[in-house]
């Protein structure tokens, strides 16, 4: 990709999806620890901080390691359609809507 041009969005729907999506997380962020300080919950939120690191370092080292590199190389390999793509992303969007759902069942 040269460096001058800027990538842009398919459509104003998918624009639209993107913003609220980053205000609906951007709205939890704020939120959780307000409620959390409220009821008296400092200790619950250094800990949830502490795994919150670790599991940061536990992606940058995956990352590190070539695991987002190996996708790639499968899904060069084996995705050969826009219509595989289509639904190879589809089934990776469900696989973390379901965690991200359990992960708010435990918070």
């Amino acid at each position: 990709m040269d460096n001058n041009t800027r990538e842009q969005f398919g459509s104003r729907l998918g624009y639209i999806l993107v913003s609220a999506g980053c205000a609906i997380g951007i709205g939890n962020v704020w939120k959780f620890p307000y409620i959390c300080g409220q009821y008296g919950g400092a200790i619950f939120m250094l800990i949830y901080l502490l795994f919150l690191v670790i599991l940061g370092i536990l992606v940058e080292l995956i990352n590190r390691s070539g695991g987002s590199a190996a996708f790639g190389r499968w899904a060069e390999k084996n995705i050969k359609s826009r219509v595989g793509a289509m639904l190879a992303t589809f089934v990776l969007g469900v696989f973390i809507f379901v965690d991200d759902y359990f992960n708010c069942l435990t918070v």
